[in-house]
Formats: C-alpha cells, sequence, structure tokens
C-alpha cells in the first residue's frame, strides 16, 4: 500500500497527460468510446495538476468525478451523434424499396411474386391480384414484400 500511495504522490501533470494518451491510443485501437471519457478526464486533471492548485489525493479525486460526469453526460451525446449519422435503411435493400412500383409475375391466395427492377421477390398482399398488373411496395417483412394496387 505503502508503494501504490508513494507511486500517486509523485504524479504530476505529465503522468497526466501520459495517462490520457494512453487512454485515448486505446480508444482510437476499439472505437467504443468508453475509454475517451478517462482520457479527457486525464488531460483534464493534467490541466489541474498544471496549475499545482492540489495534491495527489485532491487530482484522483478530480480524475474519479471527471470520469464519472464525463460517462454519463458524454456518452449519450455521442451515441445520439453517431445516430443522427448513419444511413437509414443502408445494408437493408428491401426497406429502400418501400413505395416503389413493381409488377406482378403471379399471384394465388395472397401470396406471390413481384419484379422490382431486375429482381423476383417474395410477396403478399390481402388484395386479389393479377400477372403483369402494376403494384406498390407497402411494407417489408424479413424477405417478403408486402404490396398493394397502384
Amino acid at each position: 500500500m505503502d508503494a501504490l500511495i508513494a507511486l500517486f504522490s509523485e504524479f504530476g501533470p505529465q503522468h497526466w497527460v501520459v495517462l490520457g494518451l494512453i487512454l485515448l491510443i486505446a480508444e482510437m485501437a476499439t472505437g467504443t468510446t468508453y475509454l475517451l471519457w478517462p482520457a479527457v478526464a486525464a488531460f483534464l486533471t493534467a490541466l489541474v495538476s498544471w496549475l499545482g492548485l492540489t495534491n495527489w489525493i485532491a487530482e484522483l479525486a478530480i480524475f474519479g468525478v471527471l470520469v464519472v460526469v464525463l460517462t454519463a453526460f458524454g456518452r449519450p451525446l455521442v451515441q445520439r451523434w453517431r445516430n443522427e449519422g448513419a444511413a437509414s435503411g443502408l445494408n437493408e435493400r428491401s426497406a429502400a424499396l418501400i413505395g416503389e412500383g413493381a409488377i406482378v409475375t403471379n399471384f394465388a391466395n395472397g401470396v406471390g411474386s413481384v419484379k422490382v427492377q431486375d429482381t423476383v421477390w417474395r410477396a403478399v398482399s390481402d388484395e386479389a391480384l393479377e400477372a403483369g398488373q402494376p403494384v406498390v411496395i407497402a411494407g417489408v417483412d424479413g424477405a417478403t414484400l408486402k404490396v398493394k394496387r397502384a
């Protein structure tokens, strides 16, 4: 325990900066934002330590409080920012088809197939449809399109 106390009592601003850089590099390697907040907290603690207003106990407390506060408030902001930037329907070809036109290739008893551009899809409808009839894609359920008359 005495060795740990001796280690932390020798902590200076340069040690906080090095800790922040290590955490930031680890964050860049993972890309999860879990280590981003402790890295920022370490940099802010280095700034406080550089001002010389505190001792090592206060610096550890400041670091701990900053990690908790930054994680609690920063993580949801970054998650919201990431979700806003995400392309909706990316890698979901069927979801991008909603509202598109198609042509019925065959249909019986509410189930059949429709041709969308150059691809034939399984389709369902509550309406009676005939081959060659134009339809509009109203929804998607897995690989099955829900269609209605155009």
